[in-house]
């Protein structure tokens, strides 16, 4: 996967702006027109142990640059969306339109200087679908002599999927009753992702999830 030398500069050189609203446990879902709301997990893991950097306050163990950071990438418009601000345990609950998109995450921050990211996942949202679960997009990082770093930066991707039946028994319990239709429309993500600057990362994005994400997770 490629990256780039500069994430604010790349970033604030998109047209247009990825409209993301959040989804509180406990507060009733309403239905918005020509959305879908969309569940999932992004979660990480160092030597087997997980560390969640949503929560900067909390230091679980010392590993080299334990931020992460991610946004949202609407293929097609190239819009970006502000920062993503996952619970303490990764888990999103955003509404977003229908369309296909790609996750681009750095260990730096927006504005915090010269930095590398990358297209780290891609993921679709179904038109129609008044609910998606992308299921638990997973990150692992291993500790090497000599610091030779990961050489994805988030380290190797995978992905777990519930069965739809428990995922959806499962978010209704947090979250209540979902909207119809529900659906499963998993996060894609390994080697094969297309890089930012590959002028073709819109359609090489669309064809790997036309073809449900061959050569990469799930």
């Amino acid at each position: 996967m490629q990256r780039t030398p500069t994430l604010a500069l790349a970033l604030g050189a998109l047209l247009g702006c990825a409209s993301v609203t959040y989804q509180s446990a406990g507060k009733p879902i309403t239905p918005r027109s020509g959305e879908t709301l969309v569940f999932g997990r992004v979660r990480f893991f160092h030597d087997g142990r997980e560390f969640f950097p949503w929560e900067v306050k909390v230091v679980v163990f010392p590993v080299a640059n334990t931020e992460r950071h991610v946004w949202l990438l609407r293929l097609g418009q190239r819009a970006v969306s502000a920062e993503l601000h996952p619970e303490e345990n990764g888990s999103l609950a955003i509404w977003l339109a229908g369309g296909d998109y790609a996750l681009v995450g750095s260990t730096e921050a927006m504005g915090a200087g010269v930095g590398a990211f990358d297209v780290v996942a891609l993921f679709r949202v179904p038109a129609g679908a008044a609910a998606m679960y992308a299921g638990d997009l997973l990150f692992k990082t291993e500790s090497h002599e000599g610091g030779h770093a990961e050489i994805n930066m988030f380290g190797d991707a995978s992905v777990a999927v519930l069965p739809i039946e428990l995922a959806r028994d499962t978010l209704a319990r947090k979250f209540g009753a979902l909207p119809e239709p529900f659906v499963v429309s998993a996060w894609c993500a390994g080697d094969s992702l297309p890089g930012f600057n590959d002028p073709n990362l819109e359609s090489r994005g669309k064809a790997l999830l036309d073809e449900g994400c061959p050569g990469g997770h799930p």
